[in-house]
C-alpha cells in the first residue's frame, strides 16, 4: 500500500460527494492524490485513489483541459497493465477530480529505492516481469482508437518509475496520462514547452520537437528498464541543465558492464530502445517486448506474476501491513455512532455539473431490531391504556353508586330491598366547574367490573386530576422523548475543508 499521510481523526469525516477522504497519497505539479473509500449497504467498502486538480490551476484553461484529457483518454484504455479511471467529476467547491482504481502496492521508484536501501538489487527475472507489463500497457495506450476507429496517436510522454505501480497482486501498471498527447486532445502544447521528467525524456522531446510520436515513449521505457536492471540512474545529474545535456549527448553504458547476470542479447535489446535517432529504435512497444522475451529464453527467465507479488511482499510487506493497521485504526475512530447512519448527498446544480455540495447524516434503525423495538413499544402503550381504562371504570362505578344511593327520592319501601342496610354517607363535595353534571339516578349501581363509556373517565371525580387524558399525555411525552433522542443521536459532520 502506497504510504498515505492520514488525516487527523479528531477532525471528523471529510467527504467529497460520495467519497470519504482518508489521507494524502502524493502531490505533484498538477494535482494531489488522496486515499479515499466509498461505502454501501451490507458493509460494502472499496478503496479508491481520488485525484484533485490543484485549486490555483482550476482557472487555467490549459491545465483544466490537460486534466480532462487524462480522464478521457485513460478511461478509454481497458487493459490489465493500465490503471483504470472509474469516474471524472467536478464539484462547485473543490473543482475537478477523477477517481482511479487503488492499487495496493507501491511505485517502481520506491521499490527500487527500498531494494537499494537494503543493499540489494531487483532480481533480473522480477525486473523483466515489470518491463514486460510496462510495455504491454504502453502498447495498449498507443493503439487506442476513437469511436470512429481512427487512431488517436496517443503518446504518454511521462513514462518514469514514479508512474509505474507494482501491485501485491503481481501486476505492474502504467498510470498518470496527465501530460499525454493525442491528435484529438483538448489542449495544445505550447511550442518549446517541456512536459514530463527530463531524466526520462527522449532527445527529440527534450529539444521541444512538435512531432513526438510513440517512439519517444519507447525511449523512456528503455531508460526505466535500463535503471531497473542496472540498479542505478542513467541520465540523472545535479540539476536539470546537466541532466538535459546527458540526455542529448552522453553515451549510454552497455548493460553487460553493469551486471554479470545480464546477457549480451538482453543488453542489445535494451540498448536499441535507447538509440537517439527515433528511426533506429523499435517502432512500437510491442516490438521492444518481443525482443526482451526472446533474450530471456536462454539462461535468463521472466518471473511469473505470483513471483512478482511474493517479491513485493518480501520487500515492503512489513511497511504495507503497518499502513493497513494505521488505516484500520483510522477507520475505527471515524466510524459513525452505534446507531447506524447513512450518508445522503444532496445534488446541487452548478455551472460545471450536478454534484453533491454537502452531506449530512441521519439516524437509521437497524433493519432487524427496528420492528421488534417498535412492537415492544406498541405493546407497552396498549398495556398502559388498558390499566388506565380499568381504573377509570372502577372509579366511575364507585361514583355512580354513591350518587344513586344518596340522591334517590323517597318511594315505596319495595324500591329498596329489605336486606339492604340504611346508608348515611357524608355529603359529597360539590363537583368542579369543569366536570359535567352527573347523569340521572339509576335504579341499581352498575357492577364494578362493567367497563365505563369512553368519555366517563373525564367526568369521574374519583379519578385524580393528573390521570385525566393520561394515555394521550404519555403518548405525547414518549414521542417528545423519542424526538429528543433522535436529535441528540444525530451527528453533524465537520466542515469539509474541500468544499
Amino acid at each position: 500500500m502506497v504510504a498515505a499521510r492520514l488525516f487527523d481523526p479528531s477532525a471528523g469525516r471529510q467527504l467529497v460527494d460520495r467519497y470519504e477522504l482518508i489521507g494524502e497519497l502524493a502531490s505533484g505539479g498538477m494535482a494531489t492524490v488522496y486515499l479515499a473509500r466509498i461505502t454501501g449497504v451490507g458493509g460494502f467498502q472499496r478503496f479508491v485513489a481520488l485525484k484533485r486538480l490543484h485549486p490555483h490551476l482550476a482557472l487555467d484553461t490549459e491545465f483544466v483541459e490537460m486534466f480532462l484529457d487524462e480522464a478521457r483518454l485513460a478511461a478509454s484504455i481497458h487493459h490489465n497493465n493500465v490503471v483504470p479511471i472509474l469516474e471524472v467529476n467536478s464539484n462547485h467547491a473543490i473543482g475537478y477530480y477523477l477517481v482511479m482504481e487503488y492499487v495496493e502496492g507501491d511505485t517502481l521508484a520506491r521499490v527500487l529505492a527500498r531494494a537499494a536501501s537494503k543493499g540489494q538489487r531487483i532480481p533480473i527475472p522480477i525486473a523483466l516481469r515489470i518491463a514486460l507489463d510496462l510495455l504491454s500497457g504502453l502498447h495498449a495506450a498507443h493503439e487506442l482508437r476513437d469511436g470512429a476507429g481512427e487512431a488517436l496517436n496517443l503518446v504518454h510522454r511521462d513514462v518514469s518509475p514514479q508512474n509505474v505501480l507494482v501491485g501485491f497482486d503481481g501486476i505492474a501498471r502504467i498510470t498518470d496520462f496527465g501530460v499525454a498527447r493525442a491528435a484529438s486532445r483538448l489542449s495544445a502544447t505550447r511550442v518549446g514547452q517541456l512536459k514530463g521528467k527530463v531524466a526520462y525524456m527522449a532527445p527529440e522531446q527534450a529539444q521541444g520537437a512538435d512531432d513526438v510520436d510513440r517512439r519517444a515513449d519507447v525511449f523512456s521505457a528503455g531508460v526505466v528498464i535500463w535503471e531497473a536492471l542496472a540498479a542505478r540512474r542513467l541520465f540523472k545529474a545535479e540539476n536539470e541543465a546537466a541532466t538535459l545535456a546527458r540526455v542529448l549527448a552522453t553515451a549510454v553504458p552497455a548493460l553487460q558492464l553493469m551486471s554479470s547476470e545480464i546477457t549480451a542479447q538482453l543488453s542489445e535489446a535494451v540498448m536499441k530502445a535507447l538509440e537517439r535517432q527515433p528511426e533506429s529504435r523499435y517502432a512500437t512497444a510491442a516490438e521492444f517486448a518481443d525482443a526482451i522475451e526472446a533474450a530471456a529464453r536462454g539462461p535468463l527467465r521472466v518471473a511469473t506474476p505470483r513471483e512478482l507479488g511474493a517479491y513485493v511482499e518480501t520487500l515492503i510487506g512489513d511497511e504495507n501491513e503497518a499502513q493497513r493497521e494505521a488505516v484500520r485504526a483510522w477507520l475505527a475512530r471515524n466510524e459513525p455512532s452505534p446507531i447506524s447512519q447513512r450518508t445522503i448527498a444532496g445534488p446541487v446544480s452548478t455551472g460545471m455539473s450536478s454534484v453533491s455540495a454537502a452531506a449530512f447524516t441521519v439516524n437509521d434503525q437497524d433493519s432487524r431490531s427496528g420492528p421488534r423495538i417498535a412492537a415492544k413499544r406498541r405493546s407497552r402503550a396498549f398495556t398502559a391504556l388498558g390499566l388506565v381504562a380499568l381504573f377509570a371504570a372502577v372509579g366511575a362505578g364507585a361514583f355512580y353508586g354513591t350518587n344513586a344511593l344518596t340522591a334517590a327520592p323517597a318511594g315505596p319501601a319495595a324500591a329498596i330491598p329489605a336486606a339492604t342496610p340504611t346508608l348515611t354517607p357524608a355529603p359529597p363535595a360539590p363537583p368542579p366547574a369543569a366536570v359535567a353534571p352527573a347523569p340521572a339516578p339509576v335504579a341499581e349501581p352498575p357492577p364494578a367490573a362493567t367497563a365505563a363509556p369512553a368519555d366517563s373517565a373525564l367526568a369521574a371525580p374519583a379519578e385524580p386530576r393528573a390521570s385525566r387524558g393520561r394515555p394521550a399525555a404519555r403518548s405525547g411525552a414518549a414521542a417528545s422523548r423519542s424526538t429528543r433522542r433522535k436529535k441528540s443521536a444525530e451527528v453533524v459532520p465537520p466542515e469539509n475543508p474541500y468544499r
